[in-house]
């Protein structure tokens, strides 16, 4: 029964990934903790394992309709990669009960400047098209900052890439295709960093991986339904606050844990 109750966490979360771009890397690391009783190292590399193939399912449904910004994903990647590294050696030096109130202010941040940004929409053709190099520093700035989120505790720092694209003007779905992709490639190197430290349950991995598979394959015949063949659709006010919301209940609820 309990297996069961994991593939169906999989399947909604694996919606979840590709309609707002997000990991549920915490969420993955808490139903795997609370209710299968193992520890947290086996719990971190266990939901790296199963993020990453749900995130690279999700960026390939997204390439396939022109949503993911190549460009600007590989810069958030690589710096991203580098600021793992980072974030894994420093790792150890923060005190546990000083992680939550971290991560929690971080994503609290990045999700104001996400509303702010909103509220002060500018033409996106306008601003694709400005300065290339003040964009790829904002580009690795916040790629590092999710990459250093994912190295100090385990999960893929995907609000510092949602808020990365949204303040470089991604559209809607650009942001989030490019976030599954971005996510994609830091979980994987999240995954290989981590597997020495825990042993990945790979049962419990593939129930997880299985359900958010089709949750991913299911969540992309919703935006072709609802989202994607419109016209004019690429921003999408539903998913963006889902998005915000989403990320603003995250940070206030670890700020207060």
């Amino acid at each position: 029964m309990q297996l069961i109750i994991l593939a169906l966490i999989g399947f909604i979360m694996g919606i979840a990934t590709v309609i707002t771009g997000g990991g549920a890397g915490a969420l993955y690391l808490s139903v795997l903790t609370l209710f299968f009783n193992i520890s947290p190292a086996v719990a971190t590399a266990t939901s790296l394992a199963t993020m990453f193939p749900t995130a690279a399912i999700s960026a390939y449904l997204h390439a396939q309709k022109a949503n993911v910004n190549f460009k600007i994903g590989w810069t958030m990647l690589g710096w991203g990669t580098a600021g793992a590294l980072v974030g894994s050696y420093f790792s150890g030096d923060i005190p546990d009960n000083n992680y939550n109130t971290l991560i929690g202010s971080v994503i609290v941040v990045l999700t104001v400047l996400m509303i702010i940004k909103k509220r002060k929409p500018t033409d996106t053709k306008s601003e694709l098209n400005t300065n290339q190099t003040k964009r790829f520093w904002q580009a690795s700035f916040f790629g590092i900052i999710s990459g250093v989120l994912s190295g100090l505790v385990g999960t893929s720092g995907t609000t510092a890439i949602i808020a990365g694209l949204t303040l470089l003007g991604c559209t809607t779905m650009q942001t989030v295709g490019t976030s599954v992709f971005v996510l994609a490639g830091i979980s994987l190197v999240g995954f290989l960093m981590r597997a020495g430290v825990g042993t990945v349950n790979w049962l419990l991995a593939g129930v997880l991986a299985g359900g958010a598979i089709l949750g991913a394959f299911f969540g992309t015949f919703l935006l072709t339904k609802s989202v994607s063949q419109k016209k004019n659709s690429q921003n999408n006010s539903l998913i963006d606050a889902l998005i915000i919301v989403g990320n603003m209940v995250m940070g206030v609820a670890l700020l207060f844990k």
